[in-house]
């Protein structure tokens, strides 16, 4: 790879990769040094950098629900990022796209994820319907945007 920003920013998504695997606990211990990172390597819920196919990119990391946008750039254009990390889910077939911005200097866990209001209160519905064990209707609809709330 001879572009030294694509490069930075392949180390970025790796990096951001890395530290969400271990801390959702999808890594064997020691994984740095193990032949193969994953507890299970089929399992839904690693965070995986997918083959891009087309013109139609689907993003840069998957972390069900989520799409992750990941960005290391010197000038931070928050908009343009969310607006891409939400296109992008929409091609993967994901409701959610969160943009990853590096913090200059800092380590991955003082990276900032970046959403929308949107995407945010869809979030809170998720987290509040899972706390309650609830299969609500309208928590159903406010997910999926069909009351008028979810732009």
């Amino acid at each position: 790879m001879s572009n030294p920003a694509k490069r930075k920013g392949t180390a970025w998504e790796r990096e951001v990769r890395h530290y969400l695997n271990t801390a959702l606990g999808q890594y064997v211990d020691h994984w740095k040094d193990a032949a193969y990172p994953w507890k299970d390597p089929h399992d839904p819920d690693n965070v995986i950098r997918p083959a891009q196919t087309g013109a139609r990119d689907v993003g840069d990391l998957h972390a069900r629900p989520f799409v992750l946008e990941c960005k290391a750039e010197r000038s931070i254009r928050l908009a343009d990022y969310v607006r891409q990390a939400k296109r992008e889910a929409t091609h993967a077939g994901f409701p959610l796209g969160v943009a990853i911005v590096k913090a200059p200097r800092r380590s991955a866990a003082d990276g900032y994820a970046v959403m929308d209001l949107a995407t945010f209160a869809q979030v809170l519905v998720l987290l509040r319907r899972s706390e309650a064990g609830d299969n609500n209707e309208r928590l159903d609809r406010l997910v999926l945007g069909t009351d008028g709330l979810m732009g």
